[in-house]
């Protein structure tokens, strides 16, 4: 296994509170990988340490076998690192295919930022992307006027164009109806098999986690307490106990 992600005795705490207490595992590339765990386990805060937004107490993040802990977001996003976030908020001001074209537009230097506007700007990257999402039709829509789906997909396509190598997905099917739910992820399956793209995803919809990841990662307190296939995590007792009880597995926690 050649592993996108090591996470390695990760450790963050807030006074004497330990929000992540030693935490490690591995994302193998081109693997869909699922975070669970009750509200205050520790997810967020993982995931703003990934990707820089976070200062950790300890430990070690590598990319690809690169060094990223401690790195400024900008920098760990010019590596491979993608963010969606849970509540999706694309540049409302912008349309659609200008929203992704300023994401383009930010990789460039400054001096031609300011002296090429984005109507002179070629859109192939765009509308390569939009057409990826499923969005091509609305390329010259408002961004603000898009359903609550649509700006979810607005905000993978982001992503997407930076090519990241790991994306992190903070439940990206929060609000969603269950069969948008299904057709969203199908969606970020099939993009990450097309581009040998990792996930790793946060989601409180266990329908979600069990019907898309093809491995579980749960956080209790602080604590990895269990890391596996979806099936045996399903069957893990201390999961169970925690999070799952003795009702059916795909209910949310």
């Amino acid at each position: 296994m050649t592993a996108m992600l090591s996470v390695r005795d990760l450790r963050k705490s807030y006074g004497a509170r330990a929000v992540l207490a030693e935490v490690g595992f591995d994302v193998a590339e081109g693997e869909i990988a699922a975070l669970i765990g009750a509200n205050g386990a520790g997810k967020s805060t993982l995931f703003q340490i990934l990707g820089g937004a976070l200062a950790a107490d300890g430990g070690s993040v590598l990319l690809a076998g690169r060094a990223i802990l401690g790195l400024s977001p900008e920098r760990v996003a010019r590596l491979g690192v993608g963010r969606t976030f849970q509540t999706s908020a694309p540049y409302r001001a912008l349309g659609v295919r200008e929203s992704l074209m300023l994401i383009a537009a930010a990789d460039e230097p400054a001096w031609r930022r300011m002296l090429v506007p984005l109507g002179r700007r070629p859109a192939d990257a765009a509308d390569a992307a939009l057409d990826a999402v499923g969005l091509l039709a609305l390329a010259e829509a408002p961004a603000a006027a898009l359903s609550y789906g649509d700006a979810k997909r607005l905000e993978l396509a982001m992503a997407l164009m930076r090519a990241p190598r790991l994306l992190l997905m903070d439940e990206p099917t929060a609000g969603m109806a269950p069969g948008e739910r299904a057709r969203f992820m199908d969606l970020v399956r099939e993009r990450a098999a097309a581009t040998r793209m990792t996930v790793l995803f946060t989601e409180h919809d266990m329908a979600t986690v069990f019907g898309f990841a093809e491995r579980v990662l749960v956080l209790d307190r602080g604590r990895l307490i269990a890391d596996g296939a979806p099936d045996a995590v399903r069957e893990n007792p201390e999961v169970r106990r925690a999070y799952l009880g003795d009702g059916p597995p795909t209910k949310a926690l």
